[in-house]
C-alpha cells in the first residue's frame, strides 16, 4: 500500500450525519465526503517561519496542515452528529479518484452563495492574547471549485454512497505586517482561510464561502496553530451544512 493509497484513506473519508424522513420511515443515514484542497493550492508566507520553529522542512508543514483540516473536520461532525466513521476500504485502492476528482476542477473567484438561513454563524476571534483587534468583515468572495464535468460527483456519491461533498479548494495564510499586534516584538495578525463549496450527490452546488481565523506571526509550531485554529474553521463549515442540507 503506498503513501498515496494511505493519504487517500486518511483524508477522503465519509460520514454518517443524523438524517430525518417520513414518520412511515425508519431513520436514514446520510453521508458526507471531505475532498482535500489540492497540495498546489497551499498559498501561504508563513511557512518558512512554521517550518523553522516546528522543526520541519516547508513540505512537511504543508502535508500536516493538509491532513490537519480534514483530521479536525471529521472530529466536529462525530461529536455534533454521532457521525459513524466507516471502515478503512473507503478507499481501498490507489484507482486515480483524487486524481480524477483534481483534473475536473476549474477555479474561479465567486460571491459567497446565499444560505437558506441568512443568520451566517460567524468566526468571531477577535482577541489575541489579551489585545482586542478591530472587527473586521469576512470576505464576501471565495475561491470556488467546480467541476467541469457535471457526472463526476453524481458518480462518486454512487460509487461512495455519499449525499454530500464537501470540496476544500484553497489554503491560505497572510501576514499583515500592517497590522502590529506588539511593536516592540514585532508580531503581526495573520489570517488564516479555507476556501470551500458544498455540493449535493445530485452536482449541485448548495453554498460556497471562506472561513477565517486569525492568529498572531509569533505562534509558529504546527500543531498550535492546527489545534487552536482548526476547529473554528471546522464549526463554520459545520454550520454551512446544516444550513443548506436539502
Amino acid at each position: 500500500m503506498n503513501k498515496l493509497t494511505n493519504f487517500l484513506i486518511l483524508v477522503l473519508a465519509s460520514f454518517s450525519l443524523l438524517g430525518q424522513t417520513s414518520d412511515s420511515l425508519p431513520e436514514r443515514k446520510m453521508s458526507v465526503m471531505v475532498i482535500p484542497y489540492m497540495p498546489a493550492m497551499h498559498l501561504s508566507d508563513a511557512d518558512q517561519d512554521i517550518a523553522e520553529e516546528s522543526q520541519m522542512d516547508i513540505n512537511e508543514v504543508r502535508s500536516e496542515f493538509r491532513k490537519g483540516i480534514v483530521k479536525k473536520m471529521n472530529q466536529r461532525f462525530v461529536e455534533v452528529y454521532d457521525a459513524q466513521i466507516p471502515n478503512q476500504s473507503f478507499v481501498a485502492n490507489n484507482n486515480g479518484d483524487i486524481d480524477m476528482i483534481y483534473h475536473s476542477l476549474a477555479f474561479e473567484t465567486d460571491s459567497t452563495s446565499p444560505m437558506k438561513d441568512p443568520k451566517k454563524f460567524a468566526v468571531k476571534d477577535t482577541t489575541i492574547k489579551g489585545k482586542k483587534t478591530k472587527k473586521k468583515e469576512i470576505d464576501k468572495t471565495y475561491i470556488d471549485a467546480v467541476p467541469r464535468d457535471p457526472e463526476l460527483l453524481p458518480s462518486f456519491s454512487k460509487k461512495y454512497n455519499a449525499d454530500y461533498f464537501i470540496i476544500l479548494n484553497e489554503f491560505d495564510i497572510k501576514t499583515h505586517f500592517d497590522d502590529c499586534i506588539d511593536l516592540a516584538l514585532k508580531i503581526y495578525r495573520r489570517d488564516l482561510k479555507i476556501h470551500y463549496s458544498i455540493y449535493n450527490s445530485r452536482g449541485e452546488k448548495l453554498y460556497g464561502d471562506v472561513a477565517v481565523v486569525h492568529f498572531p506571526s509569533n505562534e509558529n509550531r504546527v500543531d498550535q496553530i492546527v489545534d487552536q485554529n482548526f476547529p473554528k474553521i471546522s464549526d463554520y463549515v459545520f454550520e454551512s451544512l446544516r444550513k443548506v442540507k436539502d
